[in-house]
Order: C-alpha cells, then structure tokens, then sequence
C-alpha cells in the first residue's frame, strides 16, 4: 500500500531529525536549554550548592526541581534569611505553576505555606512530621 503525502512528510522530516542528531547538531530546546544551565551555572546560588555540597546540582528534567521553567518565567535564586541566608528558589512560578516535583525534600514546605502563611523555618520546624504536629496544636487552640 503506498504512503500518503503526509506519511512520507513525517517519514522526512524524522529522518532529517535523526540525522541532525547524528551529525551532533541539537534541535532549538536542547540548544536553548544548553543555554539556560550555562547561565545558572555562572550563578552565586550554583557555585554556593557546589561549596556546600561537593558537587554539581542536577540541572536535567529529572531532577526533582524544573531550574529550566524557573528561569524562563525570571525566578533566581535569593537569599533566605531563615535559611542561614543561602541562596533559594522560589517554589513556583508568579503563575503559580509547581516547580517542584512530588519527590522535592522540601516540597511540604511549599504546601505548609500555601496553608498557614508562613515560612515553617520562621517558626522553627524543620521536618514534615513538626509542620504536621504544629497545625494540629495550632488547629486546637
């Protein structure tokens, strides 16, 4: 049975994708993206996590943050007075799109806030399990 017009379009055109990648060339995302990780990575907040960790955060999509969206919508890192003032990055978009993935250690934090108000380091709680305890004294009271 013969190929339709379309069919043979798709065919070309992810043949000369595949070929781009070959060749080493990357599509605009992957260029873009390239980009974006050089630019954090000239960041104070990148080389403060280098210091204190001993080694490079994770920058891919799987990471268990999106640094790339962060960065489109203009979100850097700042400095967290109830942190030791280390540098962080906002959990969300102005949009109020999650930028941390379920997986995020401090994801309850961001649900903690979202709830109460409040930064929980402000207030001293420092697990999921003290932010748990806290709403239900506070919720008695």
């Amino acid at each position: 049975m013969p190929m339709r017009r379309e069919q043979v379009a798709a065919a070309l055109q992810y043949l000369g994708e595949k070929a781009k990648v070959l060749q080493g060339q990357q599509s605009p995302e992957q260029s873009e993206r390239q980009r974006i990780e050089a630019e954090i990575r000239q960041t104070p907040w990148f080389k403060e996590f280098v210091a204190q960790y001993k080694e490079e955060p994770n920058l891919s999509p799987s990471a268990d943050y999106d640094y790339i969206t962060a960065w489109k919508a203009g979100i850097r890192p700042e400095r967290d007075l109830h942190d030791q003032n280390r540098y962080h990055w906002s959990s969300k978009t102005p949009e109020g799109v999650m930028l941390k993935k379920p997986e995020h250690p401090t994801l309850w934090k961001t649900h903690f806030m979202d709830q109460t108000g409040q930064n929980p380091d402000a207030i001293g709680l420092k697990t999921e399990q003290q932010a748990q305890e806290w709403l239900r004294t506070r919720g008695r009271k």
